[in-house]
């Protein structure tokens, strides 16, 4: 019982969580950007890192993509891929800590609410 404890704690001590983390995909956001621009589907993609040594599965691409890119986004890199100009990677957005991201109000004004089904019109 005492060697599988500690095994197991020597284990956990090991763990690094930042190597099966998302976030392994961030220094390649202007690439990926790219091969969305090119229409690669997200297993193309997975297929092209992995034959470069970067291990990392579809659903992972597919998760990377969708939180990183809008659509939008994509569509203006394909615009400059089509008039021939080099795309710029985009300037990192600057930290905004303590800000939150407008929501809707809580106050009740300006809201619709359900619509109400009515026989008497």
């Amino acid at each position: 019982m005492n060697e599988l404890h500690g095994r197991l704690l020597d284990d956990v001590k090991k763990y690094d969580p930042t190597a099966h983390m998302r976030g392994l995909l961030a220094p390649y956001r202007d690439v990926l950007l790219l091969q969305r621009a090119k229409f690669m589907s997200y297993e193309q993609i997975a297929a092209r890192l992995t034959g470069h040594g970067l291990k990392v599965s579809t659903a992972a691409v597919g998760v990377f993509c969708r939180r990183h890119f809008t659509k939008a986004e994509i569509e203006r890199t394909r615009q400059k891929l089509a008039r021939g100009d080099k795309p710029t990677p985009p300037a990192p957005a600057a930290p905004t800590f303590g800000v939150s991201a407008a929501g809707p109000s809580l106050s009740g004004k300006g809201q619709k609410g359900p619509k109400i089904a009515r026989d008497d019109y």
